[in-house]
């Protein structure tokens, strides 16, 4: 019986190292140059929350895209790909940001 259970414990460990990195509560950086980094939520329901240095972070909900992830409000768009992402506020010039293991300066 004892021999069931340690391999049944086993399995339900192994199988948790194969999980997806990024699901809802674990959070992403990403460095855009000149000192903007960003920081991005994965939430329930195809939403992502997006805090731009210590700036109020921005809830936006899942868009249609034909590659990589892409949500946006009508104020707001990020859009990922890999270990890339564009960022546009406003009509501001989108800036392009890289994926980070730790953010700098934190």
């Amino acid at each position: 019986m004892k021999t069931g259970m340690i391999i049944i414990v086993a399995g339900t460990i192994a199988l948790a190292g194969c999980a997806p990195v990024g699901g809802p509560g674990v959070s992403s950086y990403y460095d855009c140059g000149d000192g903007i980094r960003l920081k991005v939520d994965s939430l329930s329901g195809d939403r992502v929350m997006v805090q731009m240095n210590n700036d109020k972070p921005v809830t936006l909900p899942a868009d249609k895209s034909a590659s990589g992830a892409k949500y946006m409000s009508a104020t707001h768009q990020f859009w990922s790909k890999g270990d890339e992402a564009t960022w546009t506020v406003g009509r501001m010039v989108p800036m392009t940001c890289r994926k980070v293991a730790v953010p700098r300066g934190v």
